[in-house]
């Protein structure tokens, strides 16, 4: 089971992942920087949600990489 591996660094990935992915969507609802043009948030949004999909995913195979080494 790849919960028993996760160790503080994969809770620090997790968080970062999740911080980001809601700050992208809230800037992207238009909830945060109006004062922005709508280009330049549309952007900068979508940028940070990918970010935190992509940190997510990274956190998420460093640890069934790590929970597979230790079953070998």
């Amino acid at each position: 089971m790849a919960l028993k591996h996760i160790d503080i660094s994969s809770y620090l990935g997790y968080t970062v992942s999740a911080v980001t992915f809601i700050f992208g969507v809230i800037i992207l609802s238009g909830l945060a920087f109006q004062y922005i043009p709508v280009e330049m948030r549309i952007m900068f949004g979508v940028v940070m949600v990918l970010m935190g999909i992509y940190r997510f995913v990274l956190t998420r195979t460093k640890i069934r990489q790590k929970s597979e080494g230790e079953e070998e």
